[in-house]
């Protein structure tokens, strides 16, 4: 009897463990995937990148294009912050309608590449990157970063 708990105890450890082995679930996978940047953009082979701010892998979620370079990265805010940010003059360019309870494109200046928009007390910032072949455009358009702010929002 004394054996088989121990090893009951032993078995249930190591299956509590296995996300840990496997690597940490993030919670906030569930508000955009690889498949919905895929469909939203036209691109294949879109990569999740582990969070490591050192590489440019700064947010709660991050992407790379098939290349492995980073491609788009999704921090999860608040209102608060968002306010802040709505705020900053050299942070708006424009304001967005139809994505949450509001939403504006950033920085104020050439090239935009930033989508931050808000519902309720939770916000979502969108930023792709700048294209290293040509500094005046960014790797995902606008247009891309809006129809992916649309999902996020939706799921939060």
């Amino acid at each position: 009897m004394k054996k088989t708990l121990t090893l009951s105890l032993a078995l249930i450890l190591f299956l509590t463990s296995m996300p840990n082995l496997c690597g940490q679930i993030n919670p906030y996978d569930k508000y955009l995937t690889v498949a919905d940047i895929e469909k939203a953009t036209g691109l294949s082979g879109v990569k999740p990148v582990p969070r490591e701010p050192q590489k440019g892998a700064g947010g709660h979620l991050n992407f790379a294009g098939k290349n492995g370079d980073m491609l788009l990265i999704a921090s999860f805010l608040t209102a608060q912050e968002y306010g802040f940010y709505k705020h900053e003059k050299s942070m708006v360019k424009a304001t967005i309608p139809g994505v949450g309870d509001e939403a504006l494109t950033g920085p104020a200046a050439d090239p935009q590449y930033m989508l931050l928009a808000r519902k309720g007390d939770k916000c979502v910032a969108l930023s792709t990157f700048v294209d290293p072949a040509a500094p005046e455009k960014t790797l995902l358009t606008m247009d891309q970063l809006i129809a992916l702010g649309k999902i996020v929002i939706e799921r939060l």
